[in-house]
């Protein structure tokens, strides 16, 4: 119930930090996809076969790296606000998609690619229509891990001024006021499960034999 007393009594703040924090989730998680898959897809392609696998070892050893010394790093670097904030995410969320989406390129079947080829495909077809949809469920996986993780570690980046719901929990860790902390962790939670949610329905939607 406090938490809903300082919800209704606070509304207008309550509502800027969770814009501010979906802004930092929106803006890096599209930096994050674009940046992931297209690395994935030059480091897995023909006669790079080698770059993926190290890829896919790196990247698999640096997700244990933890969210705070990335936002460090990013604020040794660029300063303080909500770019740094963003690059830091950028950074944070890239880690399980570039993982994801190479390993799910390198499992596509040789036999299946060879099969392509001698139908006549050139090598931007056989990414499109054979290699890319075949590791679509990978992929995705990998998008949904990033978003998930991503807001989590959203809320650290309060630490260098990125703004959002991060500001709440700090502020009720100051203030000694558990009904903010938990208001900034019950809404980033929120906000988790919704676009979750939201990327498993993408997922049923984009995937052979999704809804119609």
């Amino acid at each position: 119930m406090d938490v809903i007393h300082y919800i209704t009594d606070n509304t207008p703040q309550v509502l800027l930090l969770f814009g501010q924090h979906f802004v930092l989730f929106a803006v890096s998680m599209f930096f994050a996809i674009l940046t992931g898959i297209s690395l994935a897809i030059y480091v897995t392609a023909p006669g790079n076969e080698k770059k993926g696998n190290m890829v896919v070892s790196i990247t698999s050893a640096a997700q244990a790296v933890p969210p705070l010394a990335i936002v460090a790093l990013a604020f040794i670097f660029v300063g303080i606000g909500a770019a740094p904030s963003i690059i830091a995410l950028i950074l944070y969320s890239i880690v399980p998609i570039l993982f994801n989406a190479s390993s799910g390129l390198l499992s596509v079947p040789p036999k299946v690619i060879e099969a392509g080829r001698g139908l006549g495909l050139t090598q931007n077809q056989l990414l499109w229509k054979i290699r890319i949809p075949m590791s679509l469920p990978v992929i995705m996986a990998g998008i949904r891990s990033a978003a998930t993780i991503n807001i989590g570690t959203a809320t650290v980046a309060s630490f260098i001024g990125g703004g959002g719901l991060g500001d709440l929990i700090f502020m009720g860790l100051k203030l000694y006021r558990p009904d903010i902390i938990l208001t900034g962790a019950i809404l980033t939670a929120i906000m988790a499960i919704a676009i979750d949610y939201l990327l498993q329905m993408l997922e049923n939607i984009i995937l052979p034999g999704g809804l119609k």
